[in-house]
């Protein structure tokens, strides 16, 4: 008898979370695909004859075979794993499984023998947004990546490759969700066929480029089950033998076919889709094209129930408005009703045949093993030495899946392989191998990049700017960089940059710029007072060689020179112009391990610098400057702490107009604007405290406070503690992909005060 344990489904409430949105809006593209009769298939490489593939497990041969169908359903499919419980209960054998999405996941844990205990902690517990989130924490990325943030550039996922211009394939790789399949399912890596596993399996994709059901039945078991979440437009598509293949509900929601040529004689089908909404003429395009993609999906599960027999049992969960599809954390709320609707469906399934005798224990995950040998299959333009030492994978290693997950991450988050992925696999001496598999981003190596910044004081002082770049990555095998960056508004600019690494570990490299920007700058005399404000136009290179220590550090040396000239703006007229001429060599050694550069909670930054003029090198301009910057932070919780010192001072000689130094903002004197102050020495404490409002991808949102206290001097001899100014700060700040966003208000001692919000990085 069949039986639907939840027959009245509740309309949806809307259109759901911002990825099912999307996720539907890209399936709008792939209607053609979609047309593709949803009864095609593939084979995906089973290594049984189809219908041998669900033997009875407790060799009972008299009674039905029992296959179980897991539908798709994102946070929905929870649900899942009480149906399984509750199976477990009435001793109800399940002899093979196949899962689509979320089901895929579900399934195909259990069938590799992870307990249910197992299985519901992690639902429960796993940091979800932490798991749609590809970066790893800003202090694990290399140094060269970590003074991207300096430049307050943001990739746009567009790129100029041999076929033109390319958007990127997904939002997500899912990098870190495969790493979490893999780690689960690192017991059973070696094993190549699905229908040796503890529970006969298969994971149903699609294939992008037929609309066909693609059933997975070997190869890695991660793998096929990331391949079948791969919702279009989030999750980049995943390569298995020659298909390119995209969430399997698409072309079978609820697979009751798969199951059945499994072999199975009675099955057991579960369907977590989400329902339609409930829509009237004033529904927005999006809805419309949502409602309309799922269609598809509901008419797909349709078919598929419509084949159940009377033997067979249909299970809904009555999810409805309760649990939307990204809702993962109301996994407790999916988890009940799955109960709810387990237990409807008790006297169905205890109609069937239990177990002949006690159910097979779940497999045992053994003790890690010894990694024999590393393998890579490099698709990339980069030298494979580069990619060993960003992986730092060496035979003799323990099998350790902490380990492979962060090597992976960190070769990812270098930002020009679409994916970095690993398989576990044991060859026929018996040896146990990594095999690291590295893809390039189909839109480069042409990278399009963007900053954004924009400064106000709200009475009346504005800067924005707009600056936009081509980069090129990598340019060399070794992994050099090239960029070209033009700016527009309150500071335009032109500039070139070239970064080149003499070695795979990028130990030592050279690095060049040229450019040109117009800047101002604040004149003051020695008391303090603003005299004018200078227009200066300067043309600038630089060479340098430095060496990096890890992912943490590095050193470097290297040659200046600028020219151009300053003319007043605003302030006296008769205050001459300014040439800004000057050649110079520099040292700098420098340390940064912090977690954010903007708004850090954890780690440490320092920074200790010597400039000095070299005649040789042409200009007017004689000066000698020495400099030392260090920031710490520490968290307590969602609390932090943090202490900052900068020291700056001109040893002799005179600073050029364009490298005086600006303070006003906060943590530099937050009582004065942008720029108010400048001079040849300055120096600023700070003691900081911020609390985590929320956090989102890495990124927080903060609100903090400063206490500041320091100045700007044009004479050295002016330099003393006794002279400096208390400043204070409060203020709103989120560190998002555009740089840091900042709404505060600042004040300094004698009254002066500043209401300021900025967006994106500081001049």
């Amino acid at each position: 008898m069949q039986v639907t344990a939840a027959p009245g489904r509740a309309p949806g409430r809307g259109i759901g979370p911002v990825a099912t949105a999307a996720a539907r809006w890209m399936l709008a593209a792939c209607a053609a695909v979609l047309a593709t009769p949803a009864a095609a298939r593939a084979d995906g490489g089973a290594a049984a004859v189809a219908g041998n593939s669900c033997p009875q497990r407790d060799g009972d041969t008299s009674r039905p075979r029992i296959g179980l169908a897991l539908g798709g359903g994102g946070a929905r499919g929870v649900a899942h794993i009480s149906v399984l419980r509750k199976l477990e209960e009435l001793q109800v054998p399940v002899d093979c499984i196949a899962g689509t999405s979320m089901g895929s996941l579900v399934g195909g844990l259990y069938a590799a023998g992870v307990p249910l205990d197992e299985l519901e902690q992690l639902v429960l517990e796993a940091d979800w947004k932490q798991l749609f989130d590809d970066s790893i924490p800003r202090r694990e990325r290399s140094y060269r990546r970590k003074q991207d943030d300096r430049e307050g550039l943001a990739t746009l996922g567009l790129g100029f490759g041999r076929r033109g211009l390319r958007a990127a394939p997904g939002v997500l790789q899912g990098e870190r969700i495969l790493s979490l399949f893999q780690r689960k399912t690192l017991h059973v890596a070696a094993v190549r066929d699905f229908d040796r596993l503890p529970i006969p399996f298969r994971a149903v994709a699609t294939d992008l480029n037929t609309g066909q059901a693609v059933e997975l039945g070997s190869g890695s078991l991660a793998q096929a089950m990331r391949a079948s979440m791969s919702l279009p437009g989030i999750f980049q598509p995943v390569r298995i033998d020659g298909r390119v293949l995209i969430d399997g509900g698409i072309a079978e929601q609820v697979p009751v076919d798969t199951v059945r040529r499994m072999g199975a004689d009675v099955v057991i089908a579960v369907d977590v889709g989400t329902p339609l909404m409930a829509l009237d003429a004033d529904a927005s395009l999006l809805q419309v094209v949502s409602q309309l993609t799922g269609m598809l999906t509901v008419g797909n599960t349709r078919s598929a129930v419509a084949t159940l027999g009377g033997r067979d049992v249909l299970i809904v969960p009555e999810l409805g408005e309760d649990v939307a599809t990204g809702d993962f954390a109301r996994a407790a709320e999916a988890l009940r009703i799955g109960r709810e609707a387990a237990d409807a469906a008790s006297p169905a399934l205890a109609a069937l045949p239990r177990w002949r005798a006690a159910p097979p224990a779940a497999a045992p995950v053994p003790e890690p093993a010894v990694v024999d040998y590393v393998r890579l299959e490099n698709e990339s333009r980069y030298d494979d030495r580069v990619l060993a030492g960003i992986l730092d994978l060496h035979p003799g290693q323990p099998l350790d899946a902490g380990h492979l997950e962060q090597a992976t991450l960190r070769a990812y988050n270098e930002g020009t392989f679409a994916s970095v992925t690993y398989e576990v696999e044991r060859d026929a001496e018996g040896l146990t191998g990594v095999v690291v598999r590295a893809r390039e981003k189909p839109q480069g190596p042409n990278y399009l990049q963007a900053g954004f910044r924009t400064a106000t004081d709200f009475s009346g002082a504005n800067e924005t700017s707009l600056r936009m770049a081509l980069l090129r990555a990598p340019a060399t095998a070794y992994g050099a960089e090239a960029r070209v960056l033009a700016g527009i508004g309150s500071e335009p600019e032109l500039q070139g940059e070239y970064y080149h690494p003499f070695d795979p570990q990028a130990r030592w490299y050279l690095y060049g710029r040229l450019g040109a920007r117009r800047s101002t700058v604040p004149v003051f005399d020695g008391r303090g007072h603003r005299l004018a404000v200078y227009e200066a136009q300067v043309a600038s290179g630089l060479l340098s060689l430095g060496r990096t220590f890890g992912r943490y550090g590095a050193a470097e040396v290297g040659l200046e020179r600028s020219g151009g000239e300053a003319e007043v703006e605003t302030g006296d007229p008769a205050l001459p112009d300014a040439d800004v001429d000057a050649g110079s060599w520099y040292a700098q050694v420098a340390v940064d391990r912090l977690d954010s550069l903007y708004f850090p909670r954890e780690g440490h930054w320092s920074r200790l610098t010597y400039r000095r003029s070299a005649g040789w090198l042409g200009g007017d301009a004689r000066f000698e400057e020495a400099g030392f910057d260090v920031l710490a932070a520490m968290p307590f919780g969602r609390h932090a702490v943090q202490a900052s010192l900068a020291w700056h001072t001109t040893l002799s000689g005179e600073l050029p107009l364009n490298l005086r130094h600006r303070l006003g903002g906060r943590g530099r004197l937050a009582g004065f604007h942008y720029n108010e102050l400048a001079g040849q020495h300055y120096a600023v404490l700070m003691a900081g405290y911020s609390y985590q409002l929320a956090s989102l991808f890495r990124r927080s949102a903060v609100a903090g406070a400063t206490l500041e206290y320091g100045n700007a001097w044009e004479n050295r001899g002016d330099m003393r503690l006794g002279d400096g100014i208390w400043n204070g700060s409060l203020y709103l700040g989120f560190d998002s992909w555009i740089g840091p966003m900042l709404f505060g208000y600042g004040r300094r001692a004698g009254g002066g005060a500043v209401l300021f919000l900025e967006i994106g990085k500081p001049w």
